[in-house]
């Protein structure tokens, strides 16, 4: 699910996963403030993680084989003097941006339901997005159920059309699941072992990771890596 927004040097991004025109989307950019070098922007949670809350209030079985998680990219200004702030009921807590840029905690239904308020900072200099990535809930390990990835790529497509409704035709749809640091892999089909693709240069990821993609493999039962992969991300064809 690629959902990103970037805005011009000093505009900081708290609307940031939507890929169409906030105006299209019928939401009001807040306003951003600078001063001394840094600009500041505030907005509620929900409206800083577009998506998130109408992911948790799907119902547990339409979201069983998928997740979601965050990620902040930051150009032209030094990482460290980047801060997210969550503020709920007057206490507020700093947001952990992790070397690849994964954003922890995410905000709870509650939060996102009760005027939680999520601000940035940093320097004006600086270009800020975020994107949501949609990833598998089975566990990491060098084996996977085939059935359940391709359930996760139907059931990542069924959310995005629920929670982007009409807007969802502008999103590229999901048709496969990247084993990010796999190696090399197969998947079983009638009984038989072939081998699975694997990306050709670098891009959104690293050449030679292995992907699945469902469509490809009918009947897939089984898939197995080289490596313990970090992550498997539901994703479509690399740029």
């Amino acid at each position: 699910m690629k959902m990103k927004r970037n805005f011009a040097a000093g505009a900081l991004v708290l609307g940031l996963m939507a890929s169409v025109a906030p105006a299209m989307a019928g939401q009001k950019l807040p306003p951003v403030t600078t001063e001394n070098g840094v600009s500041t922007q505030s907005a509620a949670a929900a409206d800083a993680f577009p998506g998130l809350k109408g992911f948790l209030n799907l119902p547990a079985s339409d979201r069983s084989q998928i997740n979601v998680y965050y990620t902040a990219r930051i150009k032209n200004a030094d990482p460290s003097k980047v801060r997210i702030t969550l503020t709920d009921g007057g206490r507020s807590q700093d947001l952990n941006v992790a070397r690849d840029g994964r954003i922890t905690p995410l905000p709870t239904r509650e939060q996102l339901n009760n005027g939680t308020r999520i601000t940035i900072s940093g320097p004006a200099t600086g270009t800020y997005a975020m994107r949501i990535h949609v990833y598998s809930t089975q566990p990491n390990a060098r084996t996977y159920d085939a059935a359940g990835l391709a359930l996760g790529v139907k059931q990542g497509n069924a959310a995005m059309g629920k929670i982007a409704g009409a807007l969802s035709m502008l999103l590229k749809k999901l048709d496969r699941v990247y084993f990010v640091g796999g190696g090399s892999g197969t998947v079983l089909v009638d009984g038989q072992e072939r081998q699975l693709p694997r990306t050709e240069g670098a891009g959104e990821y690293p050449a030679g990771t292995p992907y699945f993609q469902p469509s490809a493999f009918p009947g897939a039962t089984k898939i197995t890596l080289g490596n313990v992969p970090s992550i498997a991300l539901f994703d479509n064809p690399p740029k």
